[in-house]
């Protein structure tokens, strides 16, 4: 039995434009048409200075086979990158607590009772959105990361060899179960 795709679903050639050469729109996405928001921790997105949108990967299913190579099928395991923000540092170091108080509180940082499970669990995850804008700065494109957790934090580099104040900068690595992508 053959299976084919009628065309009022998406992936036949019916949702394919009508002349692809001629985009629907010129304008390209600048690095700075963006707003985020992380629910948990609001220093850390007050002071957001960068993110950077994970990459995606789907692995093929392999079958061995007696050849040297085995065959690969569509349809294996997603993978994602973790969502990168860096923010500046404020003076109190709110923000960068939030992010280190999180985080051991996720793991076993000091003491053994802090086990996830249960309702602990949902207390771990946040929401995190990302508002692509147009040129205009006017949100176009909101990207929801589902259950947000950091995995990693980094390091500040105090030094007096500056001549300047310079903001101390870090940056928060957080994994995320899903990515929805929505067009505003």
């Amino acid at each position: 039995m053959q299976y084919t795709i009628p065309l009022s679903e998406p992936g036949s050639t019916y949702d394919q434009p009508t002349n692809p050469t001629v985009p629907e729109s010129n304008n390209y996405l600048a690095s700075n048409f963006y707003q985020f928001q992380l629910n948990r921790v609001s220093n850390v997105t007050y002071f957001c200075q960068a993110v950077s949108f994970p990459g995606t990967q789907l692995s093929p299913v392999e079958m061995p086979n007696t050849l040297g190579r085995p065959n690969q099928f569509v349809g294996g395991r997603f993978t994602h990158e973790p969502l990168t923000v860096q923010f500046l540092v404020d003076e109190d170091m709110l923000n960068y607590r939030e992010i280190f108080d999180w985080i051991t509180r996720i793991g076993n940082y000091a003491d053994d009772d802090k086990i996830l499970a249960g309702f602990q669990a949902n207390t771990f995850f946040s929401d995190a959105t990302l508002l692509i804008t147009n040129s205009a700065y006017r949100h176009k494109i909101r990207v929801k990361f589902k259950d947000t957790y950091p995995i990693a934090l980094s390091g500040l580099n105090f030094s007096s060899q500056l001549g300047d104040n310079e903001p101390l900068a870090a940056t928060v690595s957080l994994n995320f179960e899903t990515l929805e992508i929505e067009n505003l």
